[in-house]
Order: C-alpha cells, then structure tokens, then sequence
C-alpha cells in the first residue's frame, strides 16, 4: 500500500510527490487527474508542480501508474511513470520506472534528467526504508 497511499509519500520521499485531484482524502483510482510535486534537491525549499493523470491503479498488484505531456500528443514532452512492488522469493522487489519522449528530452533539455536519476534512487532507499520499519 506504500506506493499507492499518495497522502504518506511526503514520510518517505523528499524528492517527489503525488497528489491525485481533487485531494488525496480517498484512494487515487484509474483515469483520476493528479499532480507531481517535485523537489529536485530534496531540501523542501522549492517545489515544481506538474499535471499528470493517474493510468493504472492496481491495490491487489501493487502497480501505480501516472503520465503527463506538453504539447499536442506529448511532442513537445512526455513522462510515463511505473511503481510495482512484486513478490519475489527473497522478499519484495520494487519495478520503477519512467519514460521520457518528446523533442525536449531527445534534446537533453526539459528536466534535469541527471538529478532525476540520483533522486529516483533516493526515493527508492527512503521507501525500502519506510516499509521495512
């Protein structure tokens, strides 16, 4: 439930955040609109704000899914955004991934990509950390 329950992010990730709109009083479901808050130093000093839309929302499966884009069918940007928590025989294996397309980012240019990648790995580690707790 970790990575689906968007209102506890903030005890585990200091780098991004979800919010499905309006709010996060009930479960995020499929389809829902949201918002990506992002802290690229993890300070909580200056937060980015992104629309996105929630894809798949899978309880029993543990999946969250969530994409946005910039421009007419994302040609200008696009994020697709995976978490999946799997059983594996030495425990519980967490899938992140996010893919990136448009003309910004095969440019190089629209997030700083390199800070995405320490940042994903931080919040990572902060959610092995909070659900082993």
């Amino acid at each position: 439930e970790a990575i689906i329950d968007l209102k506890n992010w903030n005890q585990w990730n200091k780098w991004f955040t979800l919010e499905a709109v309006p709010g996060n009083e009930k479960p995020v479901t499929s389809g829902q609109k949201g918002k990506v808050h992002a802290c690229f130093e993890g300070d909580d000093k200056k937060w980015n704000e992104y629309d996105c839309q929630f894809g798949e929302v899978n309880h029993d499966d543990h999946v969250l899914v969530w994409f946005g884009n910039i421009g007419p069918n994302g040609c200008l940007f696009s994020g697709y955004h995976t978490m999946m928590l799997q059983e594996s025989g030495s425990g519980t294996r967490l899938i992140h991934t996010e893919k990136f397309g448009g003309i910004l980012p095969s440019l190089g240019l629209g997030l700083p990509f390199d800070t995405l990648n320490r940042n994903y790995r931080l919040a990572n580690e902060g959610l092995k950390a909070f659900v082993e707790k």
